[in-house]
């Protein structure tokens, strides 16, 4: 008797150990799948897992309570549910659910995509990742830095636009420098570092200096850092070769008597200076690797569906047409070919 009551018990708890199970192999099963799709399409595998493992998880829980034993209480298990969803949303704005509804609120409204420049909370850097629950950059010192969503939310977010930006640079200058002097001078400087449409403004007028600012129009965002060095170097060499001094209130007050402007050597660029590396070839390679990553996936999307149309139109051409189609087919076969090729190559990369 004993035996078959105990047998009778475990018999009544296998829907609900069956339903654990099956929710297991669902999370398995979805991770997997996501991860085969991500091949296609220009969504990041890593997000969709998290959003899939939590709905997974809750649907699972759910399933479990209706399939408990008649035995069990199964309104307790509900309430117990209920106040853990009551707890959570009670602490959200300090949680995991805050981030996580940051992430899907910064994911609809995708101002930002990895590879792109962004600055929020006196951070700067391009970003790497976005994840459900966190936004990671890497900065100027090659860093990388994670971001919870919920501060990308409630703080300003400045996004350096792909198509391009402005670089800019101040100086102080003496009032015995003409200003149309000066401003020639500046901007022959922006346009020698390689910016675009150069301007100048005057930012002060100080007690012993007037500051002004040199900025110009970068095409590229990606070598922003370079661009900011170089326009600095062009200014420092352009007013050294017209003899122009930088000045600035504490190096005026301590001027030696013979009144001499005190100007840099200009022994002009070193031999190896020209094939250096920039800044941005170390600085920021996880970042660029993650924006070329991206592209690449959409790209492959494309050309995916590009490949499916011509395949359709093999279909249902004529034979005086079909040879054409048929070597289209074969080149974006080929190009598919060619950007999996690089995905691979760019996802190998993008952890080391």
């Amino acid at each position: 008797m004993l035996a078959q009551e105990t047998t009778a018990n475990w018999t009544d708890w296998v829907p609900a150990l069956v339903a654990i199970a099956l929710t297991i192999v669902a999370i398995l099963v979805a991770r997997w799948l996501l991860q085969r799709s991500t091949k296609v399409d220009a969504a990041e595998s890593h997000f969709r897992a998290q959003i899939a493992t939590v709905g997974v998880i809750l649907l699972g829980l759910l399933a479990v309570i209706f399939v408990l034993p008649d035995g069990s209480d199964s309104d307790l298990a509900f309430s117990v549910v209920g106040l853990i969803v009551t707890g959570a949303l009670a602490i959200s704005s300090q949680s995991i659910i805050a981030n996580a509804m940051a992430g899907l609120m910064l994911r609809s409204v995708s101002s930002f995509k990895p590879g792109d420049f962004i600055e929020v909370s006196n951070q700067m850097g391009r970003v790497t990742e976005r994840g459900l629950f966190h936004t990671e950059i890497q900065t100027a010192d090659r860093d990388l830095v994670t971001l919870p969503n919920a501060i990308m939310v409630n703080q300003p977010v400045r996004v350096v636009r792909a198509s391009g930006t402005i670089v800019s640079a101040t100086a102080s200058i003496g009032y015995d420098v003409s200003r149309h002097l000066l401003e020639d001078l500046f901007v022959a400087a922006a346009e020698t570092s390689g910016l675009v449409d150069p301007f100048v403004q005057v930012l002060e007028l100080g007690d012993y200096s007037v500051n002004y600012r040199i900025a110009g129009f970068l095409d590229d965002p990606r070598s922003l850092l370079a661009a900011r060095a170089k326009l600095r170097a062009a200014i420092l060499d352009t007013l050294s070769e017209a003899g122009v001094e930088i000045m600035s209130p504490m190096y005026v007050a301590r001027r030696e008597a013979s009144n001499d402007p005190l100007l840099p050597s200009n022994d002009g660029p070193s031999a190896g200076s020209k094939s250096r590396r920039t800044a941005e070839d170390r600085v920021f390679d996880k970042a660029e690797t993650a924006g070329r990553l991206d592209e690449s996936r959409t790209e492959l999307a494309e050309a995916t569906e590009n490949l499916e149309l011509l395949r359709l139109e093999l279909g249902n051409a004529d034979p005086e047409t079909a040879e054409r189609v048929r070597n289209a087919v074969t080149q974006a076969e080929r190009r598919i070919d060619l950007i999996s090729t690089r995905i691979s190559r760019l996802e190998s990369r993008k952890d080391e």
